[in-house]
């Protein structure tokens, strides 16, 4: 699930703050962001809440929106991926009971391709329902953190300690499986960059395999990335199949679609190893095909990219992970003196006290850098696009 910039952006004001409140740094210059008085000066607040500084003010209003952000999100990308499965599993139903159209190779292959797209959205919907329904709990589960900074745990209201305790553990089960995702993602854009490497050989060379069979979703969609089919989005569970067989008519016109791109690429005389009669075919054809060349060359930065990003994720959010699991591990083990090995061992030898705070700290650090990353991406991957698109036009040019 990818985050917007403006989750990306409180992401990174809320957990910067968190280590500025770590370190208490900047209590001597603003001491007013120190200051609880200050806080109970404009609203009042009752014993024990009393004690909230304007700095725990701004923290719990970033926590709050990643509550509501996170959980209206996650609730909705589960909801919209149930009703797009739904969508894809009547299409496929339509379509094994409709006769397919198209006696030819490219015909069979776009019918092919269109198939393929189908049972990897379908694969995709399955996998986002439960990626929400992990999102979800994250988000609610950040209400609490929001009424810690206001101390609200320490008066013993809505479950008090325990209630805080509960919900970082959710956080942190919830929190497993996506760490499994990014570790799937990465390894998929390398997987995706091996794959448009050989596309890129087999197209450039001419050889006898690149014909219609040769091409699968991957490949297809690895060439002509602009095509983006109606099934792809969301939609709602409560949808019902639409009047006059509307929705097998889109499939049809997307069909038609991959094979108008097809016989781009695939003239009759190309796939009989003749040569094209007709120069004006023949250059239409040359041109799309170096256009999807020039495609992939530029997409090879942005997939390598991609894969290292997906392990930096991995490493940063383990490493929050496993420091924010401290917090856990320090309250069901209070004692110092009386620990099992395996809990000293998690802890690296250090007491509680210290293993909760440098934990937390290492949690609040590596999830400011995260944002950080995520803002910065767009941008480096626009100029590493650039440079390489430059880099192709001077040596297309030395060449001519």
């Amino acid at each position: 699930m990818k985050p917007t910039m403006m989750d990306a952006i409180v992401q990174l004001i809320r957990n910067a703050l968190c280590c500025v409140k770590d370190w208490e740094l900047f209590s001597d210059s603003i001491p007013m962001l120190y200051d609880p008085s200050l806080t109970n000066s404009v609203l009042q607040l009752p014993e024990i809440i009393d004690k909230t500084t304007p700095l725990e003010v701004i923290i719990s209003v970033t926590q709050l929106y990643a509550c509501l952000s996170c959980a209206y999100s996650g609730m909705k990308l589960s909801w919209k991926s149930t009703g797009k499965l739904k969508r894809i599993v009547r299409l496929l139903e339509g379509r094994l009971s409709t006769p397919l159209k198209g006696d030819s190779m490219v015909g069979v292959a776009s019918n092919r391709i269109v198939n393929e797209s189908l049972i990897k959205e379908a694969k995709s919907a399955m996998r986002n329902t439960f990626v929400g329904l992990m999102v979800a709990p994250i988000g609610i589960a950040f209400f609490w953190l929001f009424a810690n900074s206001w101390h609200v745990t320490e008066a013993g209201w809505i479950g008090g300690l325990v209630a805080l305790i509960d919900a970082l553990t959710v956080m942190e089960i919830c929190l497993v499986p996506l760490l499994y995702y990014m570790i799937v993602d990465g390894f998929e854009q390398f997987s995706l960059f091996q794959e448009t490497k050989e596309c890129i050989d087999v197209v450039s060379s001419g050889k006898d395999t690149f014909k219609p069979d040769f091409l699968n979703i991957t490949r297809y969609e690895i060439m002509e990335p602009s095509w983006v089919p109606f099934f792809e989005g969301g939609a709602s569970p409560l949808e019902g199949p639409p009047k006059n067989n509307q929705e097998m008519d889109k499939l049809a016109t997307e069909t038609k679609q991959v094979e108008q791109t097809l016989n781009l690429w695939f003239s009759p005389t190309a796939l009989d190893n003749k040569d094209d009669k007709n120069e004006k075919d023949a250059k239409i054809r040359r041109e799309a095909i170096e256009n999807a060349v020039s495609t992939m060359k530029k997409s090879l930065f942005g997939l390598t990219t991609k894969g290292y990003r997906e392990f930096l994720y991995l490493v940063l959010n383990f490493i929050a992970f496993y420091g924010y699991l401290m917090a856990i591990i320090t309250f069901y083990y209070p004692d110092d003196e009386f620990q099992p090995f395996w809990v000293t061992q998690m802890k690296f030898g250090y007491d509680n006290n210290f293993a909760d705070w440098s934990g937390n700290f290492a949690g609040d650090l590596m999830w400011t850098i995260e944002p950080m990353v995520i803002l910065a991406s767009p941008f480096y991957l626009s100029y590493g696009a650039k440079k390489i698109a430059v880099a192709s036009s001077k040596a297309k040019t030395k060449t001519e």
